[in-house]
């Protein structure tokens, strides 16, 4: 270009590469209408020039906004590693990621996705829970035909629009990892009643230690709400009592943090006194003093496979998404934080 200091357009990108606009619209948006050579042509011009497609005019032209929604509750550590994984896959096919937060006991929670949806113009949604495991909710979005996926605890639904977490495996590898080091007496923390994650984790924790024997008394089982605050209460009422657990399973890394907290401040050794293990496997997990045992939810996997679910239902139909998975195994990662039960 002569001027060195214009912005360079399509237009000139699709004179140096001699072809039409169309051709260089179709290579932006990965169209498979364009053969290999002249996309190749075409991507390199685009390099020289530094040429950056302009979203508005990109999305009226394919009739599209180029945007995805995450749509989540609480923020905790588990959704921030969610968005870094769906970023990573919406940079290589050229979309935006925008992020909303739901207040999850809302009366009003469809109408506020819904208006967050038409908003934002998005093309499709990735629904976190405990969102995603509002029925009402997934039935407004069918109905107006919206694109999304949903991320839960349960094969209920629609397969091609779900990614599906199999608590299973992990919570049975990890009971029978304690049992054999000695561990019989064990104490739980919850997440809140109303999220299924947390009744499910509840649930498969308790059929792994029938497994064995033994069973979880409800005086052992403590409430907590997901966050490290709800872990040092919890703690504090499973840690003061006569006949204390000696290993205890909070259901995400946050409350288990609590837990470590709490049992410094009791004096309670981890793990000469107390195993602690926890749940999702967030980079903080590996920070902490001693490190933490914990079950890895598989974040990059999740997120890189749900998008691209998502983007196959957007760019093809849903019928693309069945060649994608929808189960998705967590894996125990045992740490500093577990050891042998102390002896009576």
């Amino acid at each position: 270009m002569d001027d060195k200091s214009r912005v360079p357009t399509i237009n000139d990108v699709a004179r140096l590469a001699g072809v039409s606009k169309r051709t260089v619209s179709r290579v932006i948006n990965r169209s498979d209408k364009v053969n290999q050579a002249t996309r190749e042509k075409v991507e390199d011009i685009i390099r020289q020039l530094n040429f950056a497609p302009n979203r508005q005019a990109r999305g009226l032209a394919a009739s599209r906004s180029f945007l995805l929604g995450l749509i989540y509750d609480v923020p905790t550590l588990f959704i921030n590693d969610i968005q870094k994984g769906m970023l990573g896959v919406c940079e290589g096919a050229g979309f935006e990621l925008v992020v909303h937060a739901c207040h999850f006991e809302s009366d009003h929670l469809a109408d506020d996705v819904m208006t967050f949806m038409r908003r934002a113009r998005l093309d499709g949604m990735v629904i976190l829970p405990p969102i995603s495991d509002v029925s009402r909710l997934a039935e407004r979005l069918e109905e107006a035909g919206t694109r999304f996926v949903r991320f839960t605890s349960r094969l209920e639904g629609d397969p091609r629009k779900l990614v599906v977490t199999d608590y299973l495996p992990a919570i049975c590898e990890m009971t029978r990892y304690l049992v054999e080091l000695g561990h019989r007496k064990f104490g739980f923390i919850s997440g809140p009643p109303s999220h299924v994650s947390s009744q499910k984790r509840q649930e498969t924790f308790i059929e792994a230690l029938a497994s064995h024997g033994l069973e979880l008394p409800p005086e052992m089982m403590a409430e907590g709400a997901f966050t490290y605050q709800s872990g040092l209460h919890a703690a504090k009422q499973l840690l003061s009592r006569d006949d204390r657990p000696t290993a205890i399973f909070a259901a995400n890394d946050e409350m288990a943090f609590g837990v470590m907290n709490v049992a410094n401040e009791m004096g309670i050794r981890i793990p000469g006194d107390l195993s602690v293990v926890g749940f999702d496997g967030t980079p903080y997990s590996t920070f902490v003093i001693p490190s933490l045992s914990t079950i890895i939810r598989q974040t990059d996997e999740m997120a890189r496979l749900g998008t691209q679910k998502l983007l196959a239902i957007i760019n093809e139909g849903e019928e693309a998404a069945e060649k994608f998975e929808t189960m998705v195994s967590p894996r125990f990662v045992p740490r500093e934080s577990t050891g042998p039960a102390p002896k009576s």
